[in-house]
């Protein structure tokens, strides 16, 4: 009997071993221990650090990254807004889940990061987008309007996970949004209405500064010309007024000294008397004695 016991234990013992496996939780992770079967399926949990861990057939590790997470969801979310228009826009998540409330999440969901990513978030997501989309009409999304859901989108989002443990750090829009085509239309002639009063108002704005630089031309010729008949007219007057101070000086020295008047008078004087002189008229130059 003892050796049929013996040969039990080494068998269950055999089995125990063969199902076991080695987990590990890498840095950045905090792992959840949890069994998978019997009466604590689910419930019994235990977290673990940074490791290597041997797992029973019954056990299994649930790894959370601790660090910024970013997922891009390929399948776009559709929502309307209050006017009936439908939008569909593909969205992006950066999260994390905060270390300290690791258990708390998994006691939220029993799923692992990845099925929570690609079905608890996005749900919350998609929930938010119509909600708020719906107090928005397309005129007002097509223009400031798609920043503002996306802020509105993004509160919402927070307050409901944030204190579960999976804290939102941004959504963000990935792609265009996408428009029915009647709107797309409006779009686009708008743009290209706008577009063509920018080129309108930029031809005027060209013309104008030609103008304005052919006056600016025109009057800097104009002062130039000023200046130039400014500047001769007082060399002139400065000219003028020189010949005449010498005028004025020659006068006075001949009236100081009129013998110089004649010797100047001698010194032109071809020897040749006036042929005709009236009564009483002196002999010029010389008086004779």
């Amino acid at each position: 009997m003892k050796k049929i016991i013996m040969a039990c234990v080494l068998a269950l013992s055999a089995i125990a071993l063969t199902g076991c496996e080695r987990a590990t939780v890498p840095a950045g992770y905090v792992g959840v221990k949890v069994d998978l079967y019997g009466d604590t399926k689910g419930v019994q949990q235990q977290e673990v650090g940074v490791g290597k861990y041997w797992l029973t057939w019954n056990e299994e590790i649930y790894q959370f990254p601790t660090f910024n997470q970013l997922h891009v969801y390929e399948q776009p979310f559709n929502f309307q807004t209050k006017d009936s228009m439908s939008v569909s826009a593909k969205v992006g998540v950066e999260y994390y889940v905060d270390q300290s409330k690791v258990s708390k999440v998994f006691q939220t969901y029993r799923k692992g990061v990845e099925e929570i990513t690609s079905v608890n978030i996005r749900q919350n997501i998609a929930d938010a987008l119509i909600k708020d989309s719906g107090a928005m009409d397309i005129g007002t999304l097509a223009g400031e309007g798609r920043t503002t859901l996306l802020d509105n989108v993004t509160k919402a989002v927070k307050t409901k996970l944030d204190p579960i443990g999976i804290v939102i750090v941004k959504l963000s829009w990935t792609d265009d949004l996408k428009y029915p085509q009647q709107v797309t239309d409006s779009i686009n002639a708008k743009i290209e209405a706008t577009q063509k009063t920018l080129l309108r108002e930029n031809e005027i704005a060209q013309t104008k500064a030609e103008a304005q630089k052919t006056i600016e031309a025109a009057r800097g010729e104009a002062d130039s010309n000023v200046l130039r008949a400014k500047a001769e007219a007082e060399a002139i007057t400065v000219k003028a007024k020189a010949e005449a101070d010498a005028i004025s000086l020659r006068a006075e020295a001949l009236r100081k000294n009129p013998e110089v008047l004649q010797l100047e008078a001698i010194g032109k004087w071809n020897g040749t008397l006036p042929q005709y002189m009236t009564s009483g008229a002196g002999t010029p130059f010389i008086q004779v004695k």
